[in-house]
């Protein structure tokens, strides 16, 4: 579940983020794309005698017995994740090169950045979904297999003409699994507990979709991450943080997260 929770509406770190968005500092970005689509399977329990198998043909049996990632075309999938990751982020604001050759042009630029896609990767599993609803004194429980992948990105970022250079690794896991709904009935005949549901598979077009859709969310997420270090870095002395702040430009709202967002995974 997403946690945003409204920003007190005079708060130093506020206004300081409302002036980021208003009038962002020109942010000049080379990226680098990846150069490969990593992608696992992750459903060893539907595979007879998985567990007896070398794990070359464990391999061989979750790649074959796939849903997804086997009908999945790498170029395909990278290309909608980075053309919507570039729109986005010029969308933003921000000034997007990808030509290595443009590195003369961009030393001279006081916010100049170096973004790496390290990797990018899809994991296919079976995602456990549990339902669960009382009557009388009984509690009945229900639980369904849902498939899901999830798209995984890795982020290295640095900074041009720093005095003391820092190479800061960011992370981001997006689900996508079926679709469910589902609820408890009492037979009111028979007294007995009834469960109905309905599942809207997750196709090989959604985990397309969910490469755009990534590709966006982490354009954004990228603002984020350099709204916030303009805030802790404009701060007056002894004022802290209260947590992290996300900008939802669509709706034009403001707040703090605990989840959309990326994560530090090293800064050093």
């Amino acid at each position: 579940m997403v946690l945003l929770v409204m920003l007190a509406s005079c708060s130093i770190e506020r206004k300081l983020a409302q002036g980021f968005i208003t009038n962002p500092p020109p942010i000049n970005i080379q990226l680098f794309s990846p150069g490969a689509l990593y992608k696992y399977s992750h459903k060893g329990e539907l595979i007879p005698g998985f567990d007896s198998l070398t794990a070359s043909q464990q391999d061989s049996a979750l790649y074959a017995g796939s849903k997804y990632i086997r009908n999945i075309d790498d170029s395909i999938y990278l290309e909608r994740y980075v053309n919507s990751f570039i729109d986005e982020l010029r969308s933003l604001g921000f000034k997007v090169f990808v030509e290595e050759s443009i590195d003369t042009f961009l030393n001279t630029q006081p916010q100049s950045y170096l973004l790496a896609m390290a990797q990018i990767q899809l994991d296919e599993y079976l995602f456990p979904f549990e339902d669960s609803e009382e009557f009388g004194d009984s509690t009945f429980y229900k639980r369904v297999e849902l498939n899901a992948v999830d798209a995984s990105s890795w982020f290295e970022i640095s900074k041009l003409n720093a005095p003391k250079p820092v190479k800061t690794v960011l992370h981001s896991k997006l689900t996508a699994t079926d679709s469910f709904s589902g609820r408890f009935t009492l037979n009111g005949f028979s007294s007995d507990v009834l469960y109905k549901y309905k599942i809207d598979s997750l196709t090989v077009s959604d985990v397309y979709d969910l490469a755009k859709y990534a590709g966006r969310k982490h354009a954004g997420y990228l603002f984020d991450f350099f709204m916030n270090q303009y805030v802790i870095f404009h701060l007056p002395a002894g004022e802290e943080m209260p947590g992290y702040l996300h900008y939802d430009h669509k709706n034009k709202f403001l707040g703090l997260t605990d989840e959309e967002r990326f994560e530090v995974v090293t800064s050093k």
